[in-house]
């Protein structure tokens, strides 16, 4: 937290301890912090901001045979995305890993998906398991690599 950012009150503590589960380091709660940033981007549907939480050269891949290099790349697929299909959505998920090579990367790994416009909870066909590559660059956490593949029912490999 910021010198000018105020703690948050209670309801908003009882939600981020529910989010942080078990990962109740300061250091795992620094890095947790970085997907919180994203579902705020997403919630805006603001592709811009989504894409500033990457490093500069950051990857994105989705489903789709989707692959995106940098956040110019990144920004340009997102504002895209929400002018179409992912117009109104939001998107959650929750850590079930977070390990860290060294002081200032980490890998996490998340379940959830994206919220259809209106939506509190993601539909299994949209419900997704992400790797997040996490470093610190200037003492803030940035995603290197983002990945997801589906998750649940119908996500079976097919050969």
């Amino acid at each position: 937290m910021s010198a000018t950012t105020s703690a948050p009150g209670a309801a908003e503590q009882a939600r981020l301890d529910a989010y942080y589960g078990p990962f109740t380091s300061d250091r795992e709660k620094e890095v947790l912090g970085l997907p919180l940033r994203l579902v705020a981007a997403w919630t805006e549907n603001d592709g811009q901001g989504v894409a500033d939480v990457f490093t500069e050269d950051g990857v994105l891949i989705l489903p789709g045979d989707v692959l995106k290099r940098g956040r110019t790349e990144i920004a340009d697929f997102m504002k895209a995305a929400y002018a179409g299909p992912f117009k109104g959505t939001g998107v959650t998920g929750a850590p079930v890993d977070v390990r860290f090579a060294n002081d200032d990367v980490a890998l996490l790994r998340t379940h959830g998906g994206i919220l259809a416009p209106g939506a509190t909870e993601v539909d299994p066909a949209l419900a997704v398991r992400s790797t997040w590559v996490c470093v610190r660059i200037g003492g803030q956490w940035q995603l290197a690599g983002y990945q997801n593949s589906p998750r649940g029912t119908g996500a079976t490999l097919r050969w």
